[in-house]
């Protein structure tokens, strides 16, 4: 059993005296049972490279790129991120990534080069928990809806990239795959409900984005050098902070597919 230390009470957990490179089978389903549970596992002093962090992903699934990213040299799927500035930071909102294709990814991981003095946390969000705190007539009343979420606002900061428009709608109530637990499904590139105009949608949709970032929900990581972060995007949003100024910053990430998100078929 591998050691692991929770670092808030109702998400993230910190693995321990591990080695991503050469983790046997036994503690790699502990690592991933904890992921699908927690949301988020933080594992220190890995110092993985691209290529490295590419074929620990291979464990979880196949890679995914989506359309808004482009590979680094040498590597299928794995992304440099960098400091861009504030003005062209697109991660300053609680979502979940690429949630406006039909089957949005599953697990993104970073893996951490070089990070600033101070700044550039990164927060997550359980959205199981932020299920199980609403009330049981806000349940009832959003169990059988969808969100149509949108690739809208973003496509203009991604160098060399045609804009377009791309968008799909998720149930509210997610059921997820493995640990069979509901959770909210919602994220910050959700617009209206399925069949509902924006103005209809607004005033429930914005209570349920409220939701996302509360305290309780919350574990927010201070990075180092080294660290690599996996989290599940099934269970989880996030919230990456840019109040770093120009200091650099620089991680390798990568994402694996996922499937279509499937709602609770059961009547409440």
């Amino acid at each position: 059993m591998i050691e692991n230390e929770h670092l808030s009470p109702n998400t993230g957990t910190e693995v321990k005296a591990v080695d991503l490179r050469r983790l046997s089978a036994q503690d790699f389903q502990s690592l991933a049972s904890l992921c699908y549970t927690r949301g988020v596992v933080i594992v220190r002093d890995q110092f993985l490279d691209a290529q490295e962090l590419g074929d620990f992903s291979n464990r979880w699934g196949n890679p995914w790129l989506g359309p808004l990213l482009r590979a680094a040299d040498d590597t299928r799927a794995v992304v440099t991120i960098k400091n861009r500035g504030k003005s062209g930071t697109v991660t300053e909102y609680w979502h979940s990534d690429s949630t406006f294709v039909e089957n949005p990814p599953a697990i993104t991981m970073l893996s951490a080069v070089d990070v600033p003095p101070v700044g550039g946390d990164t927060m997550w969000c359980n959205q199981y928990s932020v299920y199980e705190a609403l009330s049981d007539g806000m349940k009832r009343m959003i169990h059988n809806l969808k969100a149509v979420h949108y690739d809208r606002q973003r496509f203009n900061s991604v160098e060399g990239r045609t804009p377009y428009l791309e968008s799909f709608a998720h149930p509210l109530v997610r059921l997820h795959p493995i640990t069979c637990k509901k959770s909210l499904f919602i994220s910050g590139q959700a617009e209206h409900f399925e069949d509902m105009g924006v103005d209809e949608s607004a005033g429930l949709l914005g209570f349920l984005l409220s939701r996302l970032g509360q305290p309780d929900h919350v574990y927010r990581h201070r990075w180092r050098a080294g660290d690599t972060v996996i989290w599940d995007n099934r269970c989880t949003t996030h919230y990456a902070i840019h109040d770093y100024g120009e200091y650099p910053r620089r991680l390798h990430r990568i994402t694996v597919e996922g499937e279509r998100p499937q709602m609770d078929r059961k009547r409440l």
